[in-house]
Protein backbone atom coordinates (compact mmCIF):
# COMPACT_ATOMS: atom_id res chain seq x y z
CA UNK A 1 0.00 0.00 0.00
CA UNK A 2 1.78 3.08 -1.10
CA UNK A 3 0.63 6.44 1.02
CA UNK A 4 0.41 10.18 -0.47
CA UNK A 5 3.27 12.10 1.86
CA UNK A 6 1.87 15.34 0.01
CA UNK A 7 -0.97 16.35 2.19
CA UNK A 8 0.89 15.56 5.37
CA UNK A 9 3.91 18.09 4.19
CA UNK A 10 1.08 20.71 2.64
CA UNK A 11 -0.72 20.71 6.44
CA UNK A 12 2.86 20.50 7.82
CA UNK A 13 3.80 23.91 5.99
CA UNK A 14 0.64 25.79 6.78
CA UNK A 15 0.91 25.08 10.02
CA UNK A 16 4.50 26.44 10.21
CA UNK A 17 4.09 29.25 8.12
CA UNK A 18 0.78 30.21 10.70
CA UNK A 19 3.00 30.02 13.55
CA UNK A 20 5.61 32.20 11.73
CA UNK A 21 3.04 35.02 11.48
CA UNK A 22 1.66 34.68 15.06
CA UNK A 23 4.76 37.08 16.44
CA UNK A 24 5.17 39.38 13.71
CA UNK A 25 1.27 39.87 14.58
CA UNK A 26 1.56 40.15 18.25
CA UNK A 27 4.60 42.78 17.60
CA UNK A 28 3.13 44.89 14.97
CA UNK A 29 0.42 44.96 17.64
CA UNK A 30 2.01 46.69 20.72
CA UNK A 31 1.92 50.40 20.57
CA UNK A 32 5.75 52.06 19.49
CA UNK A 33 7.27 55.70 19.57
CA UNK A 34 7.73 57.41 16.21
CA UNK A 35 10.15 60.42 16.49
CA UNK A 36 9.41 62.34 13.28
CA UNK A 37 12.05 65.73 12.79
CA UNK A 38 11.64 68.11 9.89
CA UNK A 39 15.77 67.89 9.65
CA UNK A 40 18.20 65.44 10.51
CA UNK A 41 21.09 68.14 10.85
CA UNK A 42 21.90 71.75 10.49
CA UNK A 43 24.84 73.08 8.79
CA UNK A 44 26.01 76.41 11.24
CA UNK A 45 28.83 77.05 8.01
CA UNK A 46 31.98 78.56 9.75
CA UNK A 47 32.32 79.47 12.91
CA UNK A 48 35.23 81.04 14.84
CA UNK A 49 36.73 78.96 17.78
CA UNK A 50 34.80 80.24 21.06
CA UNK A 51 32.00 81.33 19.65
CA UNK A 52 28.64 79.34 20.88
CA UNK A 53 26.45 78.54 18.21
CA UNK A 54 22.56 77.36 19.06
CA UNK A 55 19.79 75.69 17.23
CA UNK A 56 16.76 73.69 17.84
CA UNK A 57 15.68 70.67 16.88
CA UNK A 58 11.84 70.20 16.73
CA UNK A 59 10.96 66.03 17.12
CA UNK A 60 7.66 65.31 17.58
CA UNK A 61 5.88 61.84 18.36
CA UNK A 62 3.24 60.64 16.00
CA UNK A 63 3.11 56.78 17.26
CA UNK A 64 1.17 55.51 20.21
CA UNK A 65 3.29 55.12 22.97
CA UNK A 66 6.09 57.35 24.83
CA UNK A 67 8.92 58.71 23.11
CA UNK A 68 11.95 58.62 25.14
CA UNK A 69 15.07 60.64 24.13
CA UNK A 70 18.51 59.71 25.54
CA UNK A 71 21.75 59.80 24.90
CA UNK A 72 21.94 62.91 22.36
CA UNK A 73 25.00 64.26 21.44
CA UNK A 74 26.59 66.71 19.37
CA UNK A 75 28.81 66.05 15.80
Amino acid sequence: MKVSLRPIIVKISVIVMILGIIPVVAVAAQPSPKAVAAAESYDFGTVLEGNDVIHEFVVKNTGDAPLDIQNVRTG
